[in-house]
């Protein structure tokens, strides 16, 4: 059991898709729930809940650390990741922020950005669930079925780190984690740093 744990601790992990309408900057109203091709994994639930763009001057740091609340703000009212592509035009930042309705996942690509932009070399997510649950669908497609033992109705997971990276994150490159009380993390070539 306590293998089981420590696996399931190492794959809570983030990243998204986008495509969908977006939300006013004040809240988060759902978009309409899409359904979206995974490579190597199959069709998955995604759903768009905002779009931002950066302020004349702002860096990446800034830019996350504005709109990681609104992350951490989805995930604390759903319990669900939600996660994005930081792009760039070469002057401004954008992010396309949604959710495949995973306590424990969410899956990036840089297909997904505003028109105009281009992949900046990061991403944006929040984690999910805190305390106990069952991994959802979503969770057990993208983790595999056999991390459950066989038996996903059985699964059990006793939360997540909510202001730190999982080794998945760490593997899976450069970027930032939405943090509990407007914290916001950077990881990227070896190192992890709070965003001031």
């Amino acid at each position: 059991m306590r293998k089981f744990l420590a696996v399931v601790a190492f794959l809570a992990c983030g990243h998204a898709w986008a495509d969908g309408g977006s939300i006013p900057e004040s809240g988060i109203e759902p978009g309409e729930v899409q359904q979206v091709q995974a490579k190597g994994i199959g069709r998955l639930a995604y759903q768009r809940l905002f779009e931002a763009v950066s302020l004349p001057g702002e860096s990446l740091d800034t830019f996350a650390k504005r709109v990681g609340p609104r992350l951490r703000a989805y995930s604390d009212a759903t319990g669900f990741e939600a996660c994005g592509v930081l792009a760039t035009d070469g002057e401004r930042f954008s992010v396309v922020v949604g959710t495949n309705f995973g306590y424990m996942a969410c899956v990036s690509s840089s297909q997904f950005v505003l028109e105009g932009f281009r992949h900046a070399g990061a991403t944006i997510h929040s984690h999910g669930k805190q305390g106990r649950f069952h991994p959802t669908k979503t969770d057990l497609l993208l983790m595999g079925e056999t991390f459950a033992g066989g038996r996903p109705s059985l699964a059990v997971v006793h939360g997540q780190a909510l202001n730190a990276f999982s080794d998945a994150d760490r593997r899976s490159g450069a970027g930032y984690l939405a943090g509990e009380d407007g914290r916001v993390f950077f990881q990227g070539n070896g190192t992890t740093r709070e965003v001031e």
